[in-house]
């Protein structure tokens, strides 16, 4: 957060909520323009690779726009005049924290969330977490079907806290959730990234929401980063953050799901991933 207001001290910079365990979610804003684009990072807890990758696509925009330099290819300058861009980088800290090992294993914190996983010894702990910390999944508790979501998982066995797939008691319990609805309903975007890991694949749409124009948006994302489009799999268009977005909005919500391999993702592909989605980025902010 240094680093950028030093680099950026354009940028505006608003705290959305705290966690429960009391750790920030921020919201980053550039631009000046016209087209709104919201661009969010680890919902999942094992994926927050795609936050540490926003803030370098963040870095990277802000340096070129103080340069007069190019961001994917395309003026700086010109994309922050055309766009404003509204970035939150890390939906979910607590659970990132746990994940990365950040929380001490004597903590209140770390022996709640390991009484949660002896629940679901079939779940690696902590790197099979995807959870906030009160064992809540964020990408299902969204009010997009969220009773299908609910009726689906529980028949899996996610029918309490869990380190994935449990979608609360009720839509929109959890700060983080609410907030980040909150926030998106106040800024109205045209167009969302939501940030995932892995597959090197693009999920426009859902559940026969095709917005206007998100086809054609999806193959210049998918030419730009070498990223396959592909149909969103029918169990995965309930209850999560995008599902929500197009239904709320009806316009262009993409999935990005970044990388190959098991989350978490090691940080040696994070150069790759930065590569490809800078120049995505720089298409949606050109739109």
């Amino acid at each position: 957060m240094k680093q950028l207001r030093r680099v950026a001290p354009f940028a505006y910079i608003k705290t959305l909520t705290r966690t429960a365990g009391g750790r920030p979610i921020v919201a980053i804003q550039l631009g000046c323009g016209c087209t709104k684009v919201l661009v969010t990072g680890t919902h999942h807890a094992n994926e927050s690779i795609t936050g540490t990758l926003l803030w370098e696509l963040l870095l990277t925009y802000c340096r070129a726009i103080c340069n007069g330099g190019t961001f994917g290819g395309k003026s700086a300058r010109a994309l922050y005049r055309n766009s404003m861009l509204y970035c939150v980088p890390l939906v979910n800290p607590d659970g990132a924290d746990l994940v990365a090992g950040e929380i001490p294993e004597a903590s209140p914190e770390y022996v709640q969330a390991a009484a949660i996983a002896a629940g679901f010894p079939q779940i690696p702990f902590p790197d099979g977490w995807k959870a906030n910390l009160r064992g809540v999944d964020l990408n299902l508790n969204y009010p997009a079907s969220w009773d299908l979501a609910k009726q689906i998982k529980a028949g899996l066995g996610f029918d309490c806290a869990a380190p994935r797939d449990f979608p609360g008691k009720k839509p929109l319990d959890q700060r983080e959730t609410a907030a980040l609805a909150a926030y998106t309903a106040c800024i109205r975007p045209d167009i969302l990234l939501a940030y995932h890991t892995q597959g090197r694949v693009i999920y426009p749409g859902g559940r026969d929401l095709d917005p206007p124009g998100a086809e054609a948006l999806a193959e210049q994302f998918s030419e730009a980063s070498g990223y396959a489009v592909e149909d969103v799999p029918p169990e995965s268009s309930n209850a999560g953050f995008k599902d929500w977005f197009l239904r709320r909005f009806h316009r262009p919500g993409f999935t990005i799901e970044a990388g190959l391999g098991e989350n978490p993702l090691p940080l040696s592909q994070l150069p790759q991933l930065i590569r490809e989605n800078e120049p995505l980025l720089a298409v949606a902010l050109a739109y």
